[in-house]
């Protein structure tokens, strides 16, 4: 009996010193003293379509729901930004991780535009003077590089005009890439599609895609933003090439999203920079 109950005591603790052990290595919150500058905040692509900045860790707070964690306000003259921040600590082979999100917002706009920044995690981060672009970087030996080991988003053509987001612009094999087109008309109906994905020179594979609208039908007199959205398969390893081709047939009209200006993109498997 005696051997018995020992026997399960030392399972017991066991199992204790392995969750104490293994507990620490989980992500945590941690607060954390940021400072920077944003040196293009006085450019048009900022100042001509968002009236705030915040510097958070996560996405900018849904409606109605009031966000718990502390912000900080980007100043719309200096571009400079300094308070403290509660991040979660990613932790992976490569060390310890905080993610600080730059948000631009306008009140009549709802597709906040964001960049984010991976940084080495200490109690105090100076990110220096660097250009807000909306993407994801990570900060490596005192500058910024694109991170290539998250799925990325490319935004093709005008924000607040005909464009085209895609997402993940870094698929891996097997990814099902989002297109998601924006454009603006009177109720047209519209035609796209994605065509066959085929391989050209042996080396890469092409696809083409139409959009147009018709132009035989009746229409209003005001327009505004219509979407939809596409996916495309990323299959196997390699450099693709997308291109827009014109629409075959009478009463089309070309939506111009990548007219003569091909995309490369490249499927393979993501890693830390």
């Amino acid at each position: 009996m005696n051997t018995a109950y020992a026997f399960r005591f030392t399972q017991h603790l066991i199992t204790v010193m392995v969750l104490l052990i293994w507990g620490p290595t989980k992500a945590s919150d941690r607060a954390v003293h940021v400072t920077g500058t944003v040196a293009n905040i006085q450019s048009w692509e900022i100042r001509g379509y968002y009236t705030a900045m915040v510097v958070a860790h996560t996405e900018p707070r849904r409606y109605g729901v009031v966000s718990t964690r502390p912000q900080l306000m980007v100043d719309r003259q200096t571009g400079q930004f300094e308070g403290d921040l509660v991040c979660e600590v990613l932790r992976n082979k490569h060390g310890r991780w905080v993610d600080i999100h730059l948000i631009n917002m306008a009140p009549t706009f709802q597709g906040y535009s964001t960049m984010i920044i991976r940084v080495p995690y200490t109690r105090t981060i100076d990110l220096g003077t660097f250009n807000w672009k909306p993407s994801h970087y990570r900060w490596k030996e005192g500058v910024l590089v694109i991170d290539s080991a998250v799925p990325r988003d490319t935004l093709i053509g005008d924000l607040f005009g005909d464009h085209v987001r895609i997402s993940p612009i870094n698929p891996e094999p097997g990814d099902s890439m989002r297109f998601e087109f924006v454009w603006n008309n009177s109720g047209q109906p519209h035609m796209a599609r994605f065509g066959d994905l085929y391989l050209q020179d042996e080396s890469s594979g092409v696809c083409d895609f139409t959009f147009a609208v018709r132009t035989d039908t009746d229409v209003f007199t005001e327009s505004w933003p219509h979407h939809v959205v596409l996916h495309l398969q990323a299959k196997v390893k390699g450099r693709y090439r997308l291109r827009q081709v014109a629409a075959q047939g009478e009463h089309l009209r070309d939506v111009d999203f990548m007219l003569n200006n091909d995309l490369y993109f490249t499927v393979n498997e993501r890693s830390e920079p």
